[in-house]
């Protein structure tokens, strides 16, 4: 069941010793069956709640409880807001009470107009990808072998394809991106897996928490690059990158940055057949323009190629 910001305010104190609720604030969520609310406290202490509206979100929450818990011993303890207490709900499960997260919600044009905060974010990304895998299974996270996460964007695009959604020259381009073996010659690391403005909150040019482990788990880092390859500017990408690689210990693979751009482009067969799943049509919709628009980018590619041969064989013919 949903609760609104008097309900949780109520499951704030009850879970905190102490803590006399004076106004709440609402903090947006990845999903939608998940309340969360921030809550001031008379000496002006803030916490956050969180209380699952269905026995699937309860799950989630357990799993991102447990992960940020194993996380707390980690270079990455100072961006997750620590555990104060739990409520047990009246229809099962319970809701979690954790400090405020430092700062505002990050937004995308925070990034691309702050390059201190995109380096700070490239920074974070290295720190979560060099988790030690003891401690990532220690939270129970699922573990993938290249194989099969290979297999996974196979059987994606495969259903795209065969379902007529895609052009040919899209599914010629993701077809070839998958036959290239050497693209996906993947050592599986700790992922957060589920990056978006929701997960992260940034204070002083900084990242300053990151929350919602619940899709975490130990496979290919180029999906946390990914969303962020297709949406920043690349100038900015790039320094976020920069600093991503500066602050891992180890060479990353010479590919990466590629292997995330076709993961985004992956990414949208994915959003399309949620939209077919479920039903609804503005993703359907959304995800075909996001097709079309990628099919009118390889057009153009196509006929920039076209050209410059041209322009080349013209010289070549020219020349005495």
């Amino acid at each position: 069941m949903h609760r609104n910001s008097y309900s949780l305010a109520a499951l704030a104190a009850a879970a905190v010793p102490g803590l006399v609720p004076v106004r709440t604030t609402p903090i947006a969520t990845p999903t939608e069956d998940l309340d969360v609310a921030g809550v001031v406290g008379e000496q002006g202490r803030r916490v956050m709640v969180l209380s699952p509206s269905s026995t699937a979100s309860g799950v989630r929450l357990e799993k991102d409880l447990k992960v940020a818990d194993a996380l707390t011993g980690t270079p990455l303890h100072g961006v997750i807001p620590p555990v104060l207490g739990f409520v047990k709900l009246s229809e099962g499960g319970r809701a979690a009470v954790t400090e405020a997260p430092v700062g505002r919600p990050l937004m995308l044009e925070d990034l691309q107009e702050s390059p201190d905060l995109a380096r700070s974010m490239g920074q974070v990304l290295a720190r979560i990808h060099t988790v030690p895998r003891y401690a990532a299974e220690a939270a129970g996270v699922e573990s993938f072998t290249p194989e099969a996460l290979l297999a996974e964007h196979r059987e994606r695009v495969l259903e795209a394809k065969e379902g007529g959604h895609l052009p040919a020259a899209v599914a010629q381009r993701w077809e070839a991106l998958l036959e290239d073996e050497e693209l996906w010659h993947v050592t599986p690391q700790f992922i957060h897996g589920d990056l978006s403005e929701e997960s992260m909150f940034h204070a002083e040019e900084r990242i300053s928490a990151l929350r919602d482990w619940s899709s975490s788990r130990v496979a290919d880092a180029a999906t946390d690059l990914a969303w962020l390859i297709s949406t920043l500017e690349p100038e900015r990408f790039d320094e976020l990158y920069a600093a991503y690689r500066q602050e891992l210990p180890t060479e990353v693979h010479p590919r990466l940055v590629e292997r995330a751009q076709a993961l985004g482009e992956f990414a949208v067969a994915e959003w399309l057949a949620h939209g077919l799943e479920t039903g609804d049509e503005s993703i359907v919709s959304d995800a075909r323009g996001m097709i079309a628009d990628l099919d009118a980018d390889l057009a153009q590619l196509a006929r920039d190629e076209a050209e410059r041969t041209y322009d080349a064989l013209s010289s070549r013919d020219e020349q005495p």
